[in-house]
C-alpha cells in the first residue's frame, strides 16, 4: 500500500501508483537543492502565488503476524511544480517547502520506529500515524506560507529558513529511514 501527501495547495491525497514510480521525481535523501530548471510544469497564470512546489512523503509497508516493515521516500515532482517568477528569494522559499517535507518524513520515521506492533490493528495504526503526521505537515506548510507571506516577508523568510535548518539538524538521527 502506498500513500503520499501532495503539496498541491496542501491537499491530502492518496498517491497513485504512477506517482510512486515517477521517474522524474527528485529524492530529497542527500539534501537535493532545487534549481529553477526543476520546475517543469506550466504555471497557472490565474493562481495568486508566484510558484508551486509539489512534494510527497511516500510510504510502502508490509507486515505479517510478527512484524512491520516499511520504506519511506521524500520526493519533489518537477512536472507538477511551476514558477512564474524566477528569483533566488522565491527559490529559497520553495526549497523550504521541500525541506519541510523531509522534516516530516523524519518525524514519520520516528513514529513508525517507535510503533508497538499489534498484528490485529497494524494496518489501521500505520494509516492513522501517517494521516496524523501528514496533517501536521500540511498545517506546518500553511503556517510557513502565512508567516513568510509566501516569501514576501523577507525577515520572516530568513527566520523560517533558520528554523527549518535547526529542525533538520535536530531530527538528523531519523534521516536514515529505510527507503524504497
Amino acid at each position: 500500500m502506498v500513500w503520499a501527501i501532495l503539496m498541491h495547495f496542501f491537499m491530502l491525497l492518496p498517491a497513485k501508483e504512477s506517482e510512486a514510480k515517477d521517474a522524474d521525481a527528485i529524492n530529497w535523501r542527500n539534501r537535493r537543492t532545487l534549481s529553477w530548471s526543476d520546475f517543469k510544469a506550466s504555471p497557472v497564470q490565474t493562481a495568486p502565488n508566484a510558484a508551486l512546489t509539489s512534494t510527497s512523503i511516500l510510504i510502502n509497508y508490509r507486515y505479517n503476524d510478527e512484524s512491520l516493515q516499511f520504506n519511506l521516500t521524500c520526493v519533489f515532482y518537477p512536472h507538477k511544480s511551476w514558477t512564474k517568477v524566477k528569483t533566488s528569494h522565491i527559490l529559497a522559499h520553495e526549497q523550504g517547502h521541500f525541506d519541510i517535507s523531509q522534516l516530516f518524513t523524519r518525524k514519520l520515521y520516528k513514529e513508525l520506529k517507535a510503533y508497538k506492533f499489534k498484528s490485529e490493528t497494524v494496518d489501521r495504526d500505520v494509516q492513522a500515524i501517517y494521516q496524523r503526521i501528514t496533517q501536521e505537515q500540511a498545517d506546518y506548510q500553511n503556517l510557513y506560507d502565512r508567516e513568510t507571506n509566501f516569501s514576501r516577508n523577507v525577515a520572516g523568510q530568513e527566520s523560517w529558513s533558520q528554523r527549518i535548518e535547526k529542525e533538520l539538524k535536530e531530527t538528523a538521527a531519523f534521516a536514515d529511514y529505510p527507503e524504497q
